[in-house]
């Protein structure tokens, strides 16, 4: 399966691009979510508008999300950084929680084919369109230096861990679900541009008053106690 072409535009950053968005007050849920997951997954755009409760597993500390590609191929990936984002999301702020009972956890007793990403108010999924004009609302309210979309954050991605791992390493390709069609050529102008370095979400931890998962040197997501 070939990948759009590799363009020389802006690299995203973690901290310059995505760390402003996931720290604003006034970004919802929901939209942070789907930013953090397509940093940590590197997911097509496609695969992630798709993504059902079916294809979501809670495993505690973390969550696993089954992606298919465009083929029909499908792909686990597990999200750590990103978890506490799409959790609180999908269980206490999607609206499929208000055709549920009181406790029941949305994962867990959701129809399997309800839609992940739907509107905020409105149990409908959202269109492709409206999915991609996530990001650029959210850059402009967190006044980020570069506007960018979903696939820019795949694009990077695949640039920053190509140099860190290697395109040849069978973890990279099964991350992105690529093919043996890639090139090293792919990252040859950016071994020399600081891509090197930790571009990761940090690991959840335990609030320690809530018991939630959720980010380490921020408020709880939860319950708003400094973890």
């Amino acid at each position: 399966m070939q990948e759009p072409n590799d363009d020389q535009g802006t690299i995203l950053r973690w901290e310059d691009h995505i760390v402003p968005i996931l720290e604003h007050p006034d970004i919802h849920i929901r939209d942070k979510a789907v930013i953090a997951v397509a940093w940590e997954s590197h997911a097509r755009t496609s695969e992630l508008h798709q993504l059902s409760f079916d294809d979501l597993e809670d495993r505690g500390d973390h969550m696993a999300i089954l992606l298919t590609r465009p083929d029909g191929r499908e792909r686990l990936l597990t999200l750590c950084g990103s978890m506490p984002y799409l959790k609180k999301w999908v269980q206490v702020e999607h609206p499929v929680t208000e055709l549920l009972a009181g406790n029941a956890d949305p994962v867990e007793e959701a129809a399997p084919e309800s839609p992940v990403w739907t509107h905020t108010h409105s149990n409908k999924e959202i269109s492709l369109n409206q999915f991609r004009l996530i990001t650029r609302r959210a850059c402009k309210r967190a006044e980020v230096p570069t506007e960018f979309t979903l696939y820019d954050i795949r694009r990077s991605r695949a640039k920053q861990l190509a140099v860190q791992l290697g395109l040849r390493a069978p973890a990279l390709r099964e991350r992105f679900g690529w093919g043996p069609h890639k090139r090293k050529e792919f990252v040859k102008t950016f071994e020399e541009d600081g891509l090197n370095e930790d571009v990761r979400p940090r690991p959840p931890i335990q609030c320690p008053d809530c018991g939630a998962w959720t980010l380490p040197n921020q408020r709880c997501l939860w319950c708003g106690t400094g973890c």
